[in-house]
């Protein structure tokens, strides 16, 4: 018995799974709007953003939205063989099955939304464990830990408001901000599904390794003890706690005798195990749901007008002297916010700073010429004959493919 416990003592030292299994719940201090508030001002507080170079930007976010597609795919499929079989897959794992349109539906939603070219031009971390990947993802899974995946308007506009207390970020950003909670959301529901499968796999390997102790034992051979001390299975506690369930059932429980003391010596219980089992089992539930739902509520928001009241710009905007911005329709307003963004890209200023230039030629045109409200007007600068001293004012460069269709239409 005792070589059998010196072998059992080598499980410690099995290899370890694959990181993806190592990934746990995107989750954090469960935070109140005070406490959410301050976290956000903290995260601004704290993030570096790398200086934008054209053409250097890489798409790790969307690689990895890539390989979240494939993994949610091949956990549905797994657990819908599982499931069509009688094998209790889960609460988590049923989820999964009755809404994996759901993901699918956003996935396929923030291809739409985010083209390579658009996502290159989202200001990029430099530093931490999401250096490379878009400020604005950051925001979003921080706000997601902190939430238990909960998302709503409220926290939304509560969270992204504080941020922007401390650091205001671009009105691309801010149209980023749903397809960020999507792709933070995926990724919670990948982790969960990982989590599923790997409950699957303790399952199955717990009822083998089980079935094949307790037939030894009625052979009163310990060959299968053997076996499974030099095997070295996972001593998760999903797999410790079904093992020891198994064999407990059984007729033949003689083993339970030096395999529960044994496992107690390293630190796993059968009481522990199965507790730790269930806490697992119902927070993979509660986060897979909490995903699924958020991501149905996402599609239900009014992002519009959510942008409109996040963004610095509009605000600067509606300062029009005219008083005649306000009342454009919104296709309007995003055609001169439009025009905003893009000087930006091409000079040393904020978006803010371009606006607030925008309405200073407006002011000074509308008292040089009363007789000409047009000049009053910051549109007239965005959109019309004024351009050219908003462009000069910003020392705006166009690039050689503008230049040219300029000259052109000359």
């Amino acid at each position: 018995m005792s070589v059998l416990l010196d072998r059992g003592r080598s499980l410690l030292t099995r290899p370890q799974p694959s990181q993806d299994f190592l990934a746990g719940p995107i989750r954090g201090e469960l935070l109140g709007p005070d406490r959410l508030a301050e976290r956000a001002r903290s995260l601004a507080r704290t993030q570096v953003v790398r200086p934008f170079e054209e053409g250097t930007r890489r798409t790790l976010l969307l690689s990895r939205l890539d390989v979240s597609r494939r993994v949610c795919a091949e956990a549905h499929a797994r657990l819908a063989v599982a499931s069509s079989a009688g094998v209790d897959v889960g609460p988590a794992g049923d989820w999964l099955l009755d809404n994996y349109h759901v993901v699918e539906e956003h996935i396929r939603e923030v291809r739409e939304s985010l083209p390579r070219s658009y996502y290159g031009e989202l200001p990029e971390l430099a530093r931490g464990p999401l250096a490379g990947y878009p400020r604005v993802y950051e925001i979003a899974i921080t706000l997601i830990s902190h939430t238990e995946a909960r998302i709503d308007n409220a926290n939304v506009e509560l969270f992204i408001a504080a941020f922007q207390e401390v650091t205001q970020l671009t009105i691309g950003e801010l149209w980023a901000v749903p397809a960020m909670l999507r792709i933070a959301l995926i990724e919670s529901v990948r982790r969960m599904a990982l989590r599923t499968t790997q409950r699957l796999d303790d399952v199955e390997e717990a009822d083998r390794w089980a079935a094949r102790v307790i037939e030894s034992t009625t052979s009163k051979s310990s060959q299968a003890l053997n076996e499974f001390l030099t095997a070295h299975p996972p001593l998760t506690p999903g797999f410790v706690s079904r093992f020891l369930r198994q064999i407990r059932i059984s007729e033949h429980s003689a083993p339970l005798a030096w395999l529960e003391p044994w496992m107690g010596e390293e630190g796993v219980s059968a009481e522990d195990a199965a507790a730790r089992a269930n806490e697992r089992l119902a927070l993979t539930q509660v986060m897979t749901a909490n995903s699924i739902t958020s991501l149905r509520a996402i599609g239900r928001l009014d992002w519009k007008s959510f942008v409109e009241r996040q963004s610095a710009l509009e605000r600067t905007l509606r300062e029009d002297p005219a008083g005649v911005y306000h009342t454009m329709t919104f296709a309007t307003r995003d055609a001169y916010r439009h025009v905003v963004e893009r000087i930006a890209k091409r000079t040393s200023h904020t978006e803010v700073e371009i606006a607030d230039m925008a309405i200073k030629l407006a002011v000074v045109g509308g008292l040089e010429s009363p007789t000409d409200p047009a000049r009053g007007h910051v549109g007239y600068y965005l959109v019309d004959a004024g351009l050219p001293a908003l462009e000069a004012e910003t020392e705006y460069r166009p690039r050689a493919r503008e230049a040219l269709h300029r000259w052109v239409l000359r």
